[in-house]
């Protein structure tokens, strides 16, 4: 066993938001700001233990990810490429005074889990200010480096000792790049209080812990093989001299080590007089095994005699440090029974007549590679945030389940066929019933400032009355786009409403400035065949660069798409059956429209995917895979790529150029 010592993992940290702070010239700039502030919102909300999200939630906008810490990962994952672009610009125009003085208003604020003073403060955490963006980069990367760190101990438990080792050496990479390459710059710009976090010296000691983590981890590994005990005493004795090296730091006479809490302290002591003792219980082996009983008494005794009477003060350490003197103890009983019966060898009592043990280090780190953007930014005195900082023609698309959608246009949002309140009964709750699977508490409050209500059928599951009504109570000017077919449902409700024929086309101009074009195509007839289709949509970003055809259904009309052409398809891939009829297309036919409009990117919708009951429910038949479907693609489309979303969490698809380039 190991000694375990999550301290480093407990940081907590105060709100940033970017976006009030730094001025943006262009809206693309201030996309960028906001993204900044919530992919930092979503760690600060985890740090501070204030997200009310349920772990349901958490692991669907994870992926899938059931691991909290894999979670954890991911978030930051998603920050620090933002954050290091923000950093790598910042820092070009460092003498700015403009820019020094937004970074001072960030008020970038940090606790300390390594510090004395949290001992000292019975108020709470105390929180560092240094208003400095690598402070904050810096802050970031040790707490990524302790989150890998608590995964590979994670990751242990299950017998992984192959990912195990590789986190803690990952870990390992992220603390030695923050000693070397991101902490030395932030030293001599500041001379106030400080959290050990930020400093050099700590980032150092905390790579030889994850190295020695690894090492340890590997060991074990080693003598599940039946490696030698020379090999095994070996390899402890090299963990041990990689504590060396952490215990040199703590113990320099410095005000970094003088700050530096107890516990750390004592985590490195035992867990390097843990590793001595097993390197000396398996070097005592080996000269058993050698027929030299004396001098493995030897070193068993001096072993015991260098711990005597110390006692680490965490109860889960003292279980395993009192369990490793116990078997060093009971080991030497035994020995020295042996020899007084039988072997009657002199045993060495001084130090300097037992052998020497040469360690053995075989893990080394895995470098840290920062994942800046490609996007050039320009900061300068004249554009002080640049518009090239961020990209200017992009879709993120955020799903919301059933066929309702929250898609962000180069900046400009439309809100896509909403059901954000109460269920989907379409009025007969008795025959059909549907509620969402994951995104249950998502309500109307939730969503951004909405540029556009983008309508694309009459019924219910797309022209959704209980959610309509009190959106259009909290905005009754909202512009809205919307299929003729819903002209007696919407008038009551908007007074902004543009109805599209399919082939006409409209422009939504945004609150930030940017504008969108959309088309309308044709879309299934829900009624007799003379009754007008309802709607698809195509909708083009603002530069023209990126064009999203998204019909929910998968019914369109061949003939009047042969003339479009569109990046992003979005569509159902599985088919929904009623008896004698199709209620939702895909599968083939999917892939006939992703082929007919040259799409590059297909994102599926699961809108058959809800929590349904009701007889109506009951007699709904899938057919088709999303396997199946992508075996249907690659053999028609096998450049296009195929998006799986994960409901509430957002997809970004940038330009083809940001794409190649990135």
């Amino acid at each position: 066993m190991m000694l375990h010592f999550s301290d480093p993992a407990k940081l907590k940290t105060k709100k940033i938001i970017f976006e009030e702070i730094y001025m943006a010239p262009d809206p693309s700039t201030l996309e960028q700001f906001k993204e900044l502030s919530s992919r930092r919102r979503v760690i600060e909300e985890t740090m501070n233990e204030t997200s009310f999200i349920t772990k349901a939630i958490a692991r669907e906008m994870a992926g899938g990810l059931t691991s909290r810490h894999d979670q954890e990962l991911l978030k930051l994952e998603l920050y620090l490429p933002l954050l290091e672009n923000l950093v790598f610009h910042v820092d070009s125009v460092s003498n700015n005074t403009q820019i020094v003085r937004w970074t001072s208003e960030l008020k970038i604020r940090w606790s300390s889990a390594l510090s004395t003073f949290n001992l000292l403060n019975l108020t709470g955490n105390k929180f560092f200010r240094i208003d400095n963006l690598r402070f904050e980069l810096g802050m970031t990367l040790f707490l990524y480096g302790a989150i890998l760190r608590e995964r590979a101990s994670e990751v242990l438990l299950t017998g992984d000792l192959v990912q195990s080792s590789t986190l803690y050496r990952k870990a390992a990479g992220v603390y030695h790049h923050l000693a070397h390459e991101i902490l030395p710059s932030l030293q001599f710009s500041f001379a106030q209080e400080r959290p050990p976090e930020a400093t050099s010296s700590i980032s150092s000691i905390m790579s030889f812990i994850c190295l020695a983590e690894a090492q340890a981890v590997t060991l074990r590994k080693a003598e599940e093989m039946g490696s030698t005990e020379g090999l095994l005493a070996k390899l402890h004795y090299g963990i041990k001299q990689l504590l060396d090296e952490a215990y040199g730091i703590l113990h320099s006479n410095t005000r970094e080590s003088k700050d530096v809490s107890q516990r750390l302290k004592e985590f490195v002591y035992f867990s390097r007089a843990l590793h001595e003792l097993r390197s000396k219980k398996y070097h005592a082996d080996g000269l058993k095994v050698g027929d030299q009983i004396g001098l493995a008494i030897g070193v068993l005794r001096h072993a015991l005699e260098n711990v005597k009477g110390k006692m680490p003060g965490e109860e889960s350490w003292q279980l395993v440090f009192r369990q490793e003197t116990q078997s060093v103890g009971e080991m030497l009983r035994k020995l020295e029974h042996e020899n007084d019966f039988v072997w009657h060898e002199k045993v060495p009592i001084d130090v300097y007549e037992l052998p020497s043990l040469e360690g053995k280090k075989i893990v080394t780190a895995i470098p840290y590679h920062p994942q800046r953007l490609s996007a050039s930014a320009i900061i300068s005195e004249e554009k002080p945030i640049g518009s090239s900082f961020s990209r200017t023609d992009w879709f993120k698309l955020t799903y919301l389940e059933g066929n309702s959608w929250l898609w962000d246009v180069g900046g400009l949002k439309i809100l896509v066929d909403p059901i954000l309140v109460g269920n989907l009964d379409f009025g007969i709750p008795w025959l059909y019933d549907a509620a969402k699977k994951f995104l249950k508490n998502f309500q109307l409050s939730d969503l951004p400032e909405i540029d556009c209500l983008l309508i694309t059928q009459s019924l219910d599951d797309h022209c959704h009355l209980k959610t309509l009504k009190p959106l259009s109570e909290m905005l009754p000017n909202l512009p809205v786009i919307a299929t003729p077919n819903a002209e007696a449902l919407l008038n009551p409700l908007f007074s902004n409403v543009t109805y599209l024929e399919p082939g006409q086309n409209s422009e939504i101009v945004g609150k930030n400035g940017s504008n969108v074009q959309v088309r309308a195509t044709a879309g299934p007839v829900l009624g007799p065949p003379w009754q007008r289709p309802e709607n698809g949509y195509l909708v083009t970003s603002q530069q023209g660069q990126l064009t999203l055809y998204y019909e929910p259904h998968c019914v369109y009309n061949q003939a009047f798409l042969q003339k479009e052409k569109a990046d992003i398809v979005i569509t159902p891939v599985i088919k929904q059956l009623l008896p004698s009829f199709t209620l939702v297309s895909g599968q083939e036919d999917a892939v006939q429209l992703a082929k007919l409009l040259q799409a590059k990117f297909i994102v599926p919708m699961k809108n058959g995917d809800l929590d349904a009951k009701g007889f109506l429910s009951s007699i709904v038949q899938a057919e088709g895979t999303m396997e199946s479907f992508k075996e249907l693609l690659l053999k028609e489309q096998p450049d296009a790529k195929v998006l799986e979303l994960t409901p509430g969490v957002p997809l970004e698809i940038p330009t083809p150029s940001n794409i190649n380039n990135s």
